[in-house]
C-alpha cells in the first residue's frame, strides 16, 4: 500500500508510448466526439429556445382578463 504507486498514476503513462497515428480507431473516435459535441450543443439550443418560448408565452398571456 505505501510502497506501491497508485494505479491511476501508472496506467495513463502506458498510453503515452503509443503514437495516435498507429491506433486504428482514433480518427473515428474523434469524429464521434465532434458529432456528440454538436448534438449536445443542438440539444442545449433547443432546450433554451423552448424555455424562452414558454416564458414569453406565459408573460404575454399573464395580463389576460379575469
Amino acid at each position: 500500500m505505501y510502497g506501491k504507486p497508485a494505479l491511476g498514476t501508472v496506467v495513463p503513462l502506458a498510453g503515452l508510448t503509443a503514437a495516435p497515428r498507429v491506433l486504428p480507431g482514433i480518427p473515428f473516435a474523434r469524429g464521434l466526439q465532434e458529432a456528440a459535441g454538436a448534438g449536445f450543443l443542438l440539444y442545449c439550443a433547443v432546450a433554451v429556445a423552448l424555455i424562452t418560448a414558454k416564458f414569453w408565452y406565459r408573460i404575454r398571456n399573464s395580463g389576460g382578463s379575469r
